[in-house]
């Protein structure tokens, strides 16, 4: 069905766009003007201003205009609008996000222990905690997407690229826009922005912002639509205040505060374990242990379910669920706020800006992880082991005495009330950072030199409560000699469950310091069509660690982690137009991302220190072409590239985390090869139609990762790189859209529309399928989605002018599974579908 869908919007994007091309080629015949080209892109991703066909990386740049009309708030709604750019919904938070550049993901921990690999920046700003990823973002100008390392100008943790968010300065006349929209769901919204103009010098803006809505599947449990999974609240407010310095300069204040809460999205499970053995895994010649499950299909059969409704719903399939059973009622408050100073004056001959970043991030969830609601089965404690067991039996254990016997032989096995899996989780962060950037520029030479600081601490404080599930029959075959089998043959409840309650609670602190300088050489002048440049940054990083508890009991002694690195990382360019608009670059460049803790490993045997994992290294190799042809009515860039990581960081499920517990850690893989192209385009078809799309694919080869345990003690890891998926990463993702605007003759009135399809492979979401057996299971679908809009805007109301937009996404209602987790040794995995379809209008004025 997705694949009919899929045709169905190409062929509709594609009719469309043969009559505008068969109407322009008549209007061409009977001597009307040509069509205007496409607006010059200007960004700044190089540390100043420039026209983005001369920039020599891959950059996609999004208007204010088409952030606007695409109802994009924050990062989330990125995924899919450029080449190899996926991004992943959270779990257990609204404002988590997984992104994926070009195949390297953040991995989806939200542990202060491990950095992003891609880097997401608000006015110059760094956010560093993959938790607050998805914070809303209002005024925004323009946002540009990096693409490959941006380890000279970014810095550290930006292996796979950077996103940044520009938002507008403070106007110095009066400006007021205001909006209101509903949609589905009693979903309703409305955005405020008001600038007064300068006064007294001082240009100012203000906006505020609320959107919420109901859930979007029924928690069949909860009787309220604004409790229900999908369900979420969300305000932001923003104030910014700039102070012009004689023309040459000026200061630039802004605060931003961004509130949201509701209840995530649903867990569906989708798959159990039987229990039946894992046998070791033959990769290249060696054997390689996968993890053990525990046995979850047994016990769910015989279980009690609370409400019998949820029995019905208690059968792992991997569908869309319009009902769940969450008897844990799933909650989540993510606040983030922070201060922006930025100073900058022009002395002539060089300039000088300063920005200045203290943020917070305060996020609490409690998480329902199975969908099942409660349920009743055995209990398994030492103490009732024997319960229910014939007397004849009994006799035979020496510990039990004979006038216990009888009493023992009665009893019959506990029952427990339990849930599988479900997770409380608070995490408080903080940040500052301040960077100093001098530039000057000559006729022949750019160049751009700074520094860089940061620090950050934060602090987690998680529990998990989890029902581990044991097959008893195996405790008597291994302890009980000669007996095993009489009292497996006896045994009145074969499959019993433990309540595994464990506890995370530690500090994490980072700091880091870097100087870094880029040169741009124009031999023969501006005018020569030749561009070389070298840059390069030295990063120092220092990660410490103190751990309170990690499992069901605390240590005697914190423990202590601490870890430093450091890194030279450089980039060379070269530009060169070979034509009027044909510009051709070549690209050599390194990233680097730190190394750091994983909060859930165990401490070194003996000791009471906390290991380390390695930084990841990429050297990169890139060439590419950018182009604005037949008078700038077809803009097409094309880009290749080749990336080389060592030790490259990625995440997979614990394979000997305590008994009963889930956790995930960061594994050096080691050498892993990505090969990838890139095309985008922006094609100007008439007066009133437009077109614009791209397309990435990536190839990944793992050439060596030693993540596998042999079954031989004392035996060296096993190389399993042929048998790794990358995670979190669509091999192919494409976008086009039909754009359509017609004047109508009323003022400014204008009739715009437009229509576009994304699609994103599926994704595995985990690296090694020895610690997540259903990983290939659980692989996410192809996403197939259309979106649309149309409306008018610019229509006389009063003094001002108005607008009105009605819109829909995800068209058909496309139902794709595009996350999945695998629980490892607890037995059971699931994920979650993307959200149904949603539409609405907005309506608008400004002065």
């Amino acid at each position: 069905m997705a694949k009919t869908y899929r045709y169905a919007a190409l062929q509709l994007i594609m009719g469309v766009s043969g009559l505008a091309l068969a109407s322009q080629s008549m209007a061409q015949t009977d001597a009307e003007p040509a069509t205007s080209g496409l607006e010059e892109i200007v960004v700044t991703a190089q540390k100043r201003a420039q026209n983005l066909q001369d920039v020599p990386i891959a950059i996609s740049a999004i208007s204010s205009e088409k952030v606007e009309q695409l109802g994009i708030r924050d990062s989330r709604d990125l995924s899919g609008l450029a080449p190899n750019v996926v991004v992943t919904q959270g779990t257990t938070s609204n404002a988590a996000a997984v992104f994926s550049i070009r195949g390297i993901s953040n991995g989806g921990s939200e542990s202060f222990g491990i950095d992003a690999a891609n880097g997401l920046y608000v006015d110059g700003v760094y956010i560093a905690r993959g938790g607050a990823l998805g914070l809303g973002v209002t005024d925004i100008e323009r946002v540009e997407v990096l693409r490959g390392p941006q380890g000279t100008l970014f810095g550290r943790n930006t292996t796979g690229g950077a996103i940044h968010f520009i938002t507008r300065a403070p106007s110095s006349t009066f400006r007021l826009k205001a909006e209101a929209g509903y949609g589905n769901f009693n979903a309703w919204n409305g955005k405020l922005s008001i600038d007064p103009g300068e006064i007294a010098g001082i240009s100012t803006s203000f906006s505020y912002s609320h959107s919420e809505r109901d859930g979007v599947i029924d928690n069949i449990l909860q009787p309220r639509d604004s409790r229900d999974p999908g369900a979420r609240t969300s305000d932001a407010f923003r104030g910014a205040a700039r102070i012009d310095l004689g023309g040459t300069g000026s200061i630039q204040y802004i605060f931003d505060w961004n509130r949201i809460k509701g209840t995530p999205l649903p867990f569906i499970l989708t798959n159990v374990s039987d229990g039946t053995p894992n046998a070791p895994i033959t990769v290249d010649g060696r054997q390689a242990l996968v993890t053990q499950q525990a046995p979850v299909a047994q016990y769910l059969a015989g279980a009690t379910f609370a409400d019998p409704e949820c029995a019905a719903l208690a059968t792992p399939e991997r569908r869309y669920r319009h009902e769940v059973c969450n008897n844990i009622l799933s909650r989540a408050v993510d606040k983030t706020w922070g201060h922006n100073l930025q100073v900058q004056n022009d002395f002539g001959g060089f300039k000088v800006k300063s920005t200045t970043g203290y943020r917070f991030w305060n996020s609490d969830n409690v998480t329902d992880l199975d969908g099942l609601g409660a349920f009743s089965g055995p209990a398994f404690s030492n103490a009732t082991l024997f319960n229910g067991m014939p007397a004849s039996l009994l006799q035979f254990i020496p510990t039990i005495p004979a006038a216990a016997i009888p009493f023992i032989s009665a009893a019959p096995v506990p029952t427990i009330t339990q849930d599988l899996f479900s997770v409380e989780n608070s995490r408080r962060h903080k940040q500052f950072s301040q960077e100093v950037e001098i530039s000057g520029d000559s006729s022949s030479l750019d160049w751009v030199v700074g520094g860089f600081y940061f620090w950050e601490k934060g602090t987690e404080n998680g529990r998990q409560n989890s029902g581990f599930i044991l097959d008893t029959n195996s405790v008597f075959l291994g302890n009980f000699g000669p007996l095993g089998p009489s009292f497996v043959a006896a045994n009145p409840a074969r499959y019993r469950l433990v309540q595994t309650l464990a506890r995370l609670r530690y500090t994490a602190w980072s700091e880091s310091t870097a100087v870094y300088g880029q040169f741009t050489f124009y031999p023969g002048g501006r005018d020569s069509g030749i561009r070389l440049t070298a840059g390069g940054r030295y990063t120092w990083d220092e990660k410490k660690m103190l751990r309170l508890q990690n499992g069901a009991v605390a240590p005697a002694v914190p423990e202590y982690g601490k870890a430093k690195f450091s890194k030279f990382t450089w980039n060379l360019m070269a530009g060169y137009d070979v034509a009027d608009g044909i510009n051709l670059y070549a690209r050599a460049a390194t990233g680097y991302r730190s190394g750091g803790f994983n909060s859930q490993d165990p401490a070194i045997t003996g000791t009471s220190q906390l290991g380390s994992f390695e930084p990841e290294k990429v050297t990169s190799y890139e060439v590419g072409v950018k182009t604005e042809l037949l008078d700038r009515r077809l803009r097409l860039n094309l880009a290749a590239y080749h990336n080389i990581y060592d030790n490259l960081a990625v995440i997979g499920p614990v394979t000997n985390a305590p008994v009963g517990t889930f956790a995930t850690r960061i594994i050096n893989a080691g050498k892993v090869v990505y090969n990838g192209v890139e095309a985008e385009a922006q094609a100007v078809l008439s007066d009133n139609f437009s077109l614009d799309g791209s397309i990435g694919y990536i190839d990944i080869k793992y050439k060596e990762f030693l993540a596998g345990q042999s079954p031989v003690a004392g035996e060296p890891p096993v190389n399993i790189a042929s048998i790794a998926t990358p995670g979190y990463t669509s091999p192919l993702t494409a976008n086009v859209a039909l754009n359509a605007q017609f004047p109508l003759n009323w003022r400014n009135a204008t009739l715009r529309a437009r229509i576009g399809y994304t699609h994103e492979d599926g994704k595995y979401n985990f690296s090694s399928p020895l610690g997540s057996p259903f990983n290939e299971q659980i692989k996410g679908d192809d996403i197939d989605l259309i979106d649309a809009q149309i409306g008018i805007d610019g229509f006389a109301l009063g003094s001002g002018e108005g607008e009105v937009r009605l819109w829909v996404k995800n068209l058909t209602n496309a139902k794709d599974f595009v996350r999945g987790i695998d629980y490892g040794q607890l037995g059971f995995a699931g994920g979650y579908y993307a959200e149904p379809r949603t539409y609405g209008m907005t309506v608008g004025v400004k002065f």
